[in-house]
């Protein structure tokens, strides 16, 4: 996923646990035990959340009844996960999680679908005023900005309405062009600080004054609004929202053609994330290793699949575009349907129910960037040579009947 042209990573340096989190609890994992089998166990960590088993041998050992999993880098003290002994007694085990499966919701309703579903809408990023902090914006000409943030917070208030109409119960995790997080890159300085510090190691700096105190500052600025506030976010959508799915709104970019100008593209596509492809490093975290399996163990994965196939085929008809393909180890290909991919996000990770990341449109290809400048608008009328209805109202289309069709392949 390229989001908006900034690829700065979050090194920890020498850490066993991510920028800002916390010493894990392993307790987490006392509600699932006897919960799931050993080979249902070993197929979800090879064949979503971990594909490579030389990444994974070092931090989970899985035996006929029981997986052993380091609970902290460098030391030998181990979790035991006790397995089920059949899928009946995994049945019996299975943690009554705050979201509930589609398959336990009501029947299909025709007049309203979505009746009975919780529905968590989170646009994303922040856009307005911290979108250039963010990355997630640029310029053509004189043309107005175009803002990621702005856009996904377009077609989330829209969606609100119309899927409150089908029955659903709707929540946005951000309803205006400001942070859920209460820090703020000054208050961040201090961490901001330890991670400079960190990158450094004992190596003497050799940036000025002037430097270092301009790299803790976009040290502070990325804690802010990559970390402090999926962070928020999460704690939103998990202890106050409770949905029984989210939708994160996002839209694609590509990289530029001439880094020192900008210049549109011809690349336009479409995608859709679950959770997964957790790469050797993240793994070796402790923090994230703890939440993988928070997520294998409360089998979202099942109705995140089901959800993210029913959303690519809807913007499949709904755009005409092709599925983007990912080339690397940081995601994988899942299920059937083209244009689905596992990938290891912050909030894919972090928000306990199923959660689907939706990657439409190439921002910065020249079709997209007309649609966006055509702004939202009624009917359809002449953009970049065709007729068009606007790119939110199409956006909110496709989600609605991808959830739509992922409510009635689970209707009785």
């Amino acid at each position: 996923m390229i989001l908006f042209l900034l690829a700065v990573a979050i090194s920890t340096g020498i850490c066993s646990v991510s920028v800002q989190s916390k010493n894990p609890e392993w307790a987490r994992l006392d509600a699932y035990h006897n919960s799931m089998t050993s080979p249902k166990f070993e197929e979800l960590l090879r064949k979503v959340y971990v594909p490579r088993e030389s990444w994974w041998k070092d931090w989970i050992k899985i035996d006929e009844k029981e997986a052993h999993i380091r609970k902290f880098a460098g030391k030998e003290d181990w979790y035991v996960l006790p397995f089920a002994s059949c899928p009946r007694m995994a049945l019996k085990n299975r943690r009554q999680e705050y979201w509930r499966p589609a398959a336990n919701l009501r029947f299909l309703d025709r007049q309203k679908p979505l009746a009975g579903f919780t529905i968590a809408l989170d646009p994303g990023h922040l856009g307005g005023k911290y979108s250039e902090m963010e990355g997630r914006h640029f310029v053509i000409g004189e043309a107005a900005p175009v803002k990621e943030g702005d856009v996904a917070l377009l077609v989330a208030k829209r969606l609100s309405k119309r899927l409150g109409g089908l029955g659903a119960k709707v929540s946005l995790v951000r309803n205006r062009k400001k942070p859920v997080t209460i820090d703020t890159p000054k208050t961040l300085r201090k961490e901001a600080e330890a991670w400079q510090k960190r990158i450094e190691g004992d190596v003497v700096s050799t940036q000025t004054k002037k430097e270092r105190k301009k790299s803790i500052r976009r040290r502070g600025e990325i804690l802010f609004f990559r970390s402090s506030e999926i962070m928020a976010r999460a704690s939103k959508v998990n202890e106050k929202l409770k949905p029984d799915l989210v939708v994160c709104i996002h839209l694609n970019a590509a990289p530029w053609p001439t880094p020192e100008k900008n210049s549109l593209v011809e690349r336009n596509d479409y995608h859709v994330l679950t959770n997964g492809a957790y790469l050797g490093g993240e793994i070796a975290l402790d923090n994230q290793r703890l939440e993988m399996l928070v997520k294998l163990l409360n089998r979202s994965h099942k109705d995140e699949l089901s959800l993210a196939e029913c959303m690519a085929q809807a913007f499949k008809r709904a755009t005409g575009l092709p599925a983007f393909n990912y080339k690397g180890p940081n995601a994988i290909k899942l299920g059937e349907v083209p244009g689905v991919w596992g990938r290891n996000l912050m909030a894919n990770r972090l928000y306990e129910c199923p959660v689907v990341f939706l990657e439409p449109y190439i921002a910065n290809s020249t079709q997209v960037f007309a649609r966006i400048q055509a702004g939202d608008y009624d009917g359809a009328k002449m953009v970049a040579g065709k007729m068009r209805i606007s790119l939110v109202e199409e956006y909110v289309d496709a989600v609605i009947a991808g959830l739509v069709a992922h409510a009635a392949s689970h209707a009785n």
